[in-house]
Order: structure tokens, then sequence, then C-alpha cells
């Protein structure tokens, strides 16, 4: 049985690869002893020849759009190198700011680049320019409180603007000008609370507009718009599933592709690159699934983490223009084969729901299990490969991840399913689905646990206060368990979007204020039954750590089987290798007391992570 260790902390493994504006250079993230490193690159017919290594606290990296110099983000600082002297860096970090974020990069050397900035106010971002080496500071749209996001064009002038309207509506502005040159922002759409509208690209003279959309239908399509009439025409669309990913290799130009994801990803080409990308990635395998990483300027050089047949990703550099690709890093130790399919659970109401089930190659008898329940709850879990399912499957667990009524990427409708069915119909979803495994005959009735992260935590730990017979134990990371709380203090940057939130919440007072309380795990203590493990990061910023300790003492007092992790230095989720380490042998060693599967006896490796940074 292969350790933890060799899931989370393989020192062969490179990661995150991106080409430079011209694709000569590459840059990516990997391992030295065991500090993580940013290596640079040079191209060629094989493998990149490593010319650079950068250490320290670095938290970021990215390449100029119009010179081969890397870009560092070490803490709050913005450096500029040149890989081929990397002792000279240049602090490049926007001036005259306390929060900075830089939103449109310059398109030439000593040209401006676009900055939002939270300094006036935690509950919006004002626009500014600079120029690209963070000086010469400059507004450029003072926010009146109510505007969500802009969109800026070729010359780094803003074009559309996203308002919240005080009735709730999302209203999109276009500048436009008259024949006198007279410039104005006229509104091109109004949309409801339930619907979605990203513009996500603008023709360089700002004549055109791609978008995300589902205003005025049920699935959300990509689509163009025209800026001085607001009308929409169909690029791609799908009548069974949203369309939420689409990819651009060249970010001045169009969409180059689309994935539809219902059961297996389809990749649909909208542009010649995409065809050419489409076809080298079929040539590959079935089933593939990827993540764009970097592209060159010109869009010819494309970095992708591919997986075929949900298996481990590899790093892969494809050429557009020649129509050739070549497999990057080296070869990662290899990982048990797991067997990952997309199923369908038919509800108690007759709903289908869309599901991803993960076992070890070759299992076919009855075994325990794990129903995963998203976060969000506006997500929804993929096809693809996912590192804590094959963990678990490595361990004789069957997975299965679950997209239960108000997940997003199946229409308005579906989504809709979900508003204020925390603890209701979400929870029937949930039972649905241990019901199915064990009709199935994938997993025993007995041995099936409910894990959760966030809002996912929240719906596993209310699976615990009922159907007693159907979940032994429950997994809840960083969870939403005091809903009341949770609703009267929400970050301040979720202001504008409090309304989409209160869908499937309802609001902190009034008579939504009673079902909060009737249905916060905290409150449910009491009906509460089986084994937790609870953990959560001391420092997350959107559900304060407090919800889990309380949790963990009503657990105990009421004589609950809980077992904790808390972690240090780690966000709302957790991203350092050496978290996820200690979190897997934790859950590892959960799962093999409460419902039996396998365990390594010993792993050295995740002893010590504590101490590795």
């Amino acid at each position: 049985m292969l350790s933890a260790s060799r899931f989370y902390a393989d020192l062969r493994e490179s990661w995150g690869y991106e080409p430079s504006f011209d694709g000569s250079l590459i840059a990516w993230w990997g391992v030295r002893g065991t500090r993580r490193v940013v290596f640079v690159g040079e191209t060629g017919r094989g493998m990149p020849r490593v010319i650079a290594r950068f250490y320290g606290s670095i938290i970021h990296f990215s390449w100029r759009g119009y010179a081969n110099r890397l870009l560092l983000t070490e803490g709050d600082r913005l450096f500029e190198v040149d890989p081929r002297y990397p002792s000279r860096r240049v602090d490049i970090t926007p001036q005259g700011f306390q929060s900075w974020q830089i939103v449109s990069e310059p398109t030439s050397a000593g040209g401006p680049q676009a900055v939002i900035s939270h300094d006036r106010s935690p509950f919006f971002t004002d626009l500014y320019q600079t120029r690209d080496d963070g000086t010469g500071k400059t507004l450029l749209e003072d926010n009146s409180g109510r505007t969500e996001s802009w969109l800026l064009d070729g010359a780094q002038r803003p074009c559309l603007r996203v308002e919240h309207g005080e009735d709730g509506a999302r209203r999109f502005l276009a500048r436009t000008a008259d024949e006198e040159g007279s410039e104005t922002w006229n509104e091109i759409a109004a949309l409801g609370v339930d619907e979605t509208m990203i513009v996500w690209s603008v023709d360089p003279d700002g004549s055109r507009y791609e978008a995300l959309s589902n205003h005025g239908r049920d699935k959300i399509a990509l689509v163009s718009i025209e800026p001085s009439t607001g009308n929409k025409a169909v690029i791609a669309s799908s009548e069974d599933v949203d369309i939420l990913d689409a990819v651009r290799f060249n970010p001045a130009r169009q969409t180059d592709l689309v994935i539809m994801r219902d059961c297996y990803p389809t990749v649909v080409p909208v542009s010649e690159r995409g065809a050419v990308f489409s076809r080298l990635l079929a040539d590959m395998g079935e089933h593939a699934d990827f993540e764009v990483t970097g592209a060159s300027s010109d869009g010819r050089f494309v970095t992708a983490a591919v997986s075929i047949e949900a298996q481990q990703p590899r790093p892969v550099l494809f050429d557009l223009v020649k129509g050739k690709m070549v497999r990057l890093g080296r070869e990662p130790r290899a990982l048990p084969e797991t067997t990952v399919a997309p199923v369908i659970v038919t509800t108690r109401d007759g709903e289908e729901l869309r599901a991803i089930l993960t076992r070890a190659k070759g299992s076919n008898e009855p075994m325990p299990a794990v129903v995963v329940a998203h976060g969000g709850p506006a997500r929804h879990d993929h096809y693809g490969f996912h590192r804590d399912h094959a963990f678990l499957a490595s361990r004789g667990y069957a997975v299965l991840s679950v997209n239960y009524r108000g997940s997003t990427g199946f229409g308005k409708r579906f989504q809709a399913l979900g508003f204020r069915q925390f603890g209701r119909a979400m929870q029937d979803d949930l039972a649905d689905a241990a019901i199915w495994l064990i009709d199935e005959k994938i997993a025993e009735a007995g041995r099936i646990v409910i894990q959760g992260e966030s809002f996912g935590g929240t719906i596993a730990a209310l699976a615990m206060c009922r159907d007693p017979d159907l979940f032994a134990a429950a997994i809840i990371d960083c969870a939403v368990l005091d809903l009341p709380f949770q609703m009267r203090n929400n970050p301040l940057e979720w202001t504008m979007v409090t309304d989409k939130v209160e869908q499937y919440f309802g609001a902190a007072s009034g008579t939504d204020a009673e079902a909060l309380l009737e249905y916060s795990p905290l409150d449910q203590v009491d009906r509460a039954h089986g084994s937790f493990l609870l953990t959560a990061s001391v420092s997350d910023p959107i559900v304060s750590v407090e919800q889990t300790r309380q949790y963990e003492s009503a657990l105990r007092s009421a004589g609950r089987n809980v077992v904790t992790r808390y972690f240090e230095g780690e966000g709302h989720g957790y991203t350092k290798w050496q978290t996820r380490l200690a979190r897997a042998r934790a859950i590892e060693l959960f799962l093999a007391e409460t419902i039996g599967g396998t365990s390594k006896k010993i792993d050295w490796r995740t002893r010590l992570a504590t101490y590795w940074n």
C-alpha cells in the first residue's frame, strides 16, 4: 500500500507550467529538497533546460505580456526579473496603495495597467491605472458603491461596467459614443438575482463582447453581445448543461473552445486554434480532461495539465501552429489506477442527480463508501482526476461525489430547487445517493460516511441528524456550523452578492431566521449520531474557527466520538501540501476505525510533515 505522502508529497511532481511572452522560455512550480521552487527553462525539442531557480516565499508567478520577464509575488510585493539574470529583481509593486490587484496587464513596455483597490472601502473597489513599473497612480473610475466590476478594452479604458441596482438587479452598462463623439453609459441588460452573465472578453476596439450567460434562457451559453444594442447571438450552447468552461489562448482574441460537462467532458472548438488543440487532445486518449495553465501572448504555445480517463494529470506543451505537443516534467510516481465514471441517481421526487463514482480499478464487491457533498452550494463536481478521491479509493472505499439540488452547471431550474433546502430536500438527495450505493451493491449498509467542506460540511453535519442507520460517520472541513451567526457575519466583500447568498439561506432576520436556527448544525447536536472528524483553519477569513470549536465542544458534551485537526497558516480550504498530507492521514485512520477500510500502519513522512517548510 502506498503511503499518503506518495499522494500528497511526491518530490518528483511539477505543476503550473506557463510559457513566456514568445514561448522560448517556460516557468513552473517544483520541489527542491522539501522546498517549493519556481523553475525557469528554455523550450526546445524536448524537456525544458533549467536556466534559473527562484526560492523564497513566492506565492504566485506570471510572465510579462510583451517581454520574457518573470513576475514574482512575495507577500504584498511584486518583483520583475529577467530569468537570465536571476539575482536582479526590480520591485514594481503598484505604488500608493494599501491593497491592490492588477486586473489588466500592460501590452507594451512603459504601457498602462489597470489596478483595483479596496483602500477606500472594504465593501467595493475603485479602478486605477498605473504604469508597468507601478508608478503613475491615476484614478480611472470612482466607485459609487454599486459597481461590481469593469471590463477594459485594448486601450485599457473601461468599456463596460456592472452595477448593483437598488432593486437587486445587476445592470450592465456599455460605454458608447454618439456621432459627435460624446461618450455615455447605456444600459444593455438588467439581470435578476437568478440570472448569470459573465462578460469575459472584448474585441480590442470594444466593438464586441463575449459572455457566458443564461439571460433569457435556462442554461448558460457562450454568446456574443453587440455593445450599442445589447443584442446577443449564441456561439455555443447545450440543452442539458450549462457551459461554465470557456477557453481563449490569447486574451486579446475571441474564445477558442468550450467544454460541455454532461457526464464525460466534451471539447467543442469555436476557433481554428481551438480545433487544433481539440485534435491533439483527442490523440492523447479517450475522456480527456484538462486545465490550461498558460499561453504565449500570440496564443501559439499553450500549456495544460491533461488527465486521461481521470488518472493523474501530466503537464503538456502544445504548439498550435505546428500541431505538435511535448509532455513536460519527469514522469510522476505511479498511483494506483482508479475507475471513475459519471452516474445518475434518481431521487425520491424524481429528480436526476449527476454524480461521479470513483473506485479502485477492478473493485466489484460491496465495500465501505464515502458520499461527498461539494461546498458552495453554488458549485458542482465534474468528471476528472481528484487526488482525495483517488487516495480514498486506494484504501478500499467507493467515493460518490454528488451534485445535489442547488448545484450549478445544470440550469436555473435545477439550481433553484436547492434554494432554502438545507436540512430538507438537499438532505434527501444525499440520503438517496447513499441508498443508491446500497441498492447497486456498491456499498454495504452501515459502512457509509458523509464528507463535506464549507457548506458541504454544513449538510454533512445535518445528515448525521437523520437516518441513523444510513451514515455511520461524518468528515467535516472548515464548515459553517452556526448558520444564524454566519449570516450575520459574512465577509464584507460579499456585500454586493448578499442577494445570491440569501437565495440559498434566507435573510438573517424575520421569518427566514427561524429556519436558520432550526436547521443550524450547532442547534441539532442533541439529534446527532455516529462519529465525527472535524478540521478547520485557525485563520479562516470566511468561516471562523470558533464555529468548529463550539461544535466540537457540543458534540463532546453530548457524548459523541470526535476527532479534530486544527491547521495554522491556511485560509478557507487547504492549499499547503503539509496540511493536505496531515489531513489525509487523519482521514485514513478515522475511516479505518469507523467503517473498516485499510490504512498504512506507519507513515513516517506524514509525521515529519509538520516540520517541513
